[in-house]
């Protein structure tokens, strides 16, 4: 780790806060905190190593959370790293936290790679065969998955995998789907290629979404369809977990003119027009935690929302599906990666500032990543007790170094 002083890497680190803040606002609308407060724990289940993971399991697996992006916000999650010089989050619990965050039932680590999944291949399972032996990039204790194999967790809050059979089709769990509300809708950040098509009616919006095992179904007889298609009573649908980008905008629900989702005095049976669309929610296809509800905006330019609060019996655990039963053994025995702070700072004296991780020599490492301590410097080394940043900041600060870098306790300053 290299730590330097100086104003331009303090101002760009308040840059990368306000982009993280406008993930939040933008695609993910919940924290850890809360995930943790309405889950009551970390509670989730070790399902073992799973073999061929992508050639078996890569259709289930289709969302992979993302640090920000800004040409693609959809996944992004505040806080998670998939690897940078400046943190890497990648541990199993992490992963399975991500996932939870936007409404998924499984959570995989498949070289280094954290994906997310509603559903399992029906018979799919852990085998003794399966390699899971990668350290992790937040943790190299743990594991996270290995080349063609993966780790893969569950979240037991759901239903169980024999309530929800994996199925293009289910009118049993379809009947669930209740009127969420009026929406500006841009689409679900599945980035799942079954849970988008044209199908009959409503209905047979239902059943797929039911079947695929998604809790969100949108249908609508004009967004991005055809006039044709329209006159011949087809609907588009769309099924997800979660909202995407841009922000869904819930518009009034009971205007007449053109634009609107035109409910009716029960709210039922509507397809919408234009943008915008009715969203129903199923109870039976959601864990402890339910993604939070993009709420009103004045219109669809506008940047400023505020959260809705879903109707009461609306989110929530399973109300009559049974959900799997807890097995003390499996549940998962890692941790959350070591965030690393972003500034140390001497009392009466420098801060240091998270810079990045760096190779020590030579100055460019066999994987091309470069090197930083080289004897073109010059450096200071001292082996500290404690081994802490604060105690190597402060012998830093005290010679009057630039930066310093620590490995394993040991420490080395030196001026830029």
């Amino acid at each position: 780790m290299r730590v330097r002083s100086g104003q331009a890497l303090w101002a760009f680190l308040l840059a990368l806060l306000n982009l993280i803040s406008i993930v939040d606002a933008q695609a993910y609308y919940g924290t850890v905190q809360r995930e943790l407060a309405q889950c009551g724990s970390d509670n989730f289940m070790n399902l073992g190593c799973f073999k061929n993971f992508l050639t078996t399991a890569g259709t289930y697996f289709q969302f992979d959370p993302q640090g920000y992006l800004p040409f693609d916000p959809n996944r992004s999650f505040p806080g998670w790293s998939p690897g940078s010089n400046y943190n890497n989050t990648v541990t199993g619990l992490d992963c399975a936290r991500v996932c939870r965050g936007f409404g998924y039932k499984f959570a995989s680590m498949r070289d280094q790679n954290c994906r997310c999944g509603i559903q399992l291949p029906t018979g799919y399972v852990a085998t003794a065969d399966a390699v899971c032996n990668q350290a992790c990039g937040g943790d190299n204790g743990q594991t996270c998955g290995g080349g063609d194999d993966a780790q893969i967790y569950l979240d037991p809050t759901f239903a169980a995998n024999s309530q929800v059979p994996t199925t293009l089709s289910n009118s049993n769990i379809a009947q669930y789907y209740k009127y969420l509300g009026c929406f500006y809708n841009q689409g679900f950040p599945t980035s799942d290629s079954r849970a988008s098509t044209t199908v009959a009616d409503i209905d047979a919006c239902f059943n797929l979404c039911a079947g695929l095992g998604y809790p969100l179904a949108q249908g609508s007889t004009s967004r991005y369809v055809t006039a044709l298609l329209k006159h011949l009573g087809q609907v588009r649908c769309w099924c997800g977990t979660t909202f995407g980008n841009p922000t869904e905008l819930i518009c009034g629900e009971n205007y007449s003119t053109n634009g609107n989702c035109d409910i009716n005095a029960a709210g039922a049976r509507c397809c919408g027009r234009g943008s915008v669309a009715p969203i129903y929610i199923n109870t039976e296809l959601q864990g402890c935690y339910a993604p939070r509800i993009p709420g009103y905006k004045a219109s669809a330019s506008d940047t400023v929302y505020e959260c809705a609060d879903p109707a009461p019996g609306l989110v929530g655990t399973p109300k009559t599906l049974v959900q799997p039963p807890i097995v003390t053994s499996q549940l998962i025995n890692t941790k959350a990666a070591l965030i690393r702070p972003p500034v140390v700072s001497v009392p009466n004296g420098r801060s240091y500032f998270l810079h990045g991780c760096y190779a020590r020599n030579p100055p460019t490492t066999a994987n091309g990543l470069p090197g930083i301590f080289n004897d073109a410097l010059g450096f200071t080394i001292l082996n500290l007790t404690p081994g802490t940043l604060d105690n190597c900041a402060a012998q830093c600060n005290a010679r009057n170094y630039d930066a310093f870098g620590m490995v394993n306790g040991r420490s080395v300053f030196f001026s830029l």
